[in-house]
């Protein structure tokens, strides 16, 4: 099977382990493959910029890289070029946030407001979830009042001590339909963005960048901010530990999980093919 020209992958239960790790030798190997052979890979996340500099920016090849951040909010390079930013206007965001905190509907979220600098939160900064937090938002800062942050918002994650949140979901659509969207994340996850801000359409945005056609492009995902990725490219996959919703409507499965390498399995039978 050809090489694709362009691959995206999501991190999350479909690239990373269950552990948040990769095999960084091959992978940089690969990256190396790849741009010798004119191939582009993008990763694309829900987590903020500051994260995947830390899990990809020490490697050989990261320049190599592209970064969709923030579920398709900000896009740059790995040579630090912006290509997109998507803000939620700053009314939108405070409005977002009051209603999350007291619409019976969303009881129980923990809400992080992410902006293109930092990540807040009003947990404190000493409490047990917090830390967990910093896993993924290692630039997370407690703060009074998440109406209150001093920059723009590109997106806020909500989640909960629960893995169905298909009801959160449709709760917050419901209340924000034409101004905002929400889309699971995974592990009890809420992504919310601009309705015109996902995976996909950063996707579609690089194809047009670099002149690449839909049908030279493929992508990896598990969850449902996924999706619209997977169903922009040629060749969308699907982990086989993904989301109902995502083996539905996926016609391509892998019959790993993410805990066997399936990205890296496939990056080295594209190119020895």
């Amino acid at each position: 099977m050809e090489l694709p020209q362009l691959i995206a992958t999501d991190l999350d239960g479909t690239f990373l382990d269950p552990h948040g790790k990769y095999d960084r030798n091959r992978f940089d190997r690969l990256l190396g493959a790849l741009d010798a052979q004119g191939s582009r890979f993008v990763i694309a996340t829900g987590d903020p910029l500051d994260h995947v500099h830390d899990l990809f920016g020490d490697l050989a090849h990261a320049d190599q890289l592209t970064y969709v951040v923030e579920d398709g909010a900000l896009i740059v390079t790995g040579t630090g070029r912006v290509l997109r930013m998507a803000e939620i206007p700053a009314d939108l965001s405070r409005f977002a946030i009051q209603w999350i905190q007291t619409a019976p509907e969303m009881a129980e979220n923990f809400l992080i407001a992410c902006g293109a600098q930092r990540a807040y939160t009003t947990l404190a900064a000493d409490s047990q979830r917090f830390a967990a937090s910093r896993a993924f938002y290692p630039s997370l800062t407690s703060v009074s009042d998440l109406r209150a942050v001093p920059e723009p918002i590109l997106k806020l994650d909500l989640t909960w001590l629960r893995t169905d949140v298909q009801a959160q979901v449709a709760a917050f659509n419901r209340q924000f339909a034409g101004q905002l969207l929400g889309t699971s994340s995974g592990l009890g996850g809420l992504n919310v963005t601009l309705p015109t801000v996902n995976k996909g359409a950063a996707i579609r945005l690089l194809q047009q960048e670099w002149q690449i056609p839909v049908a030279q492009t493929a992508a990896f995902g598990d969850s449902g901010n996924d999706l619209a990725m997977l169903q922009t490219v040629g060749q969308g996959i699907a982990m086989a530990n993904a989301a109902p919703e995502v083996l539905a409507a996926i016609p391509r499965h892998t019959a790993q999980t993410n805990a066997t390498s399936a990205v890296l399995d496939q990056l080295e039978a594209w190119l020895t093919a």
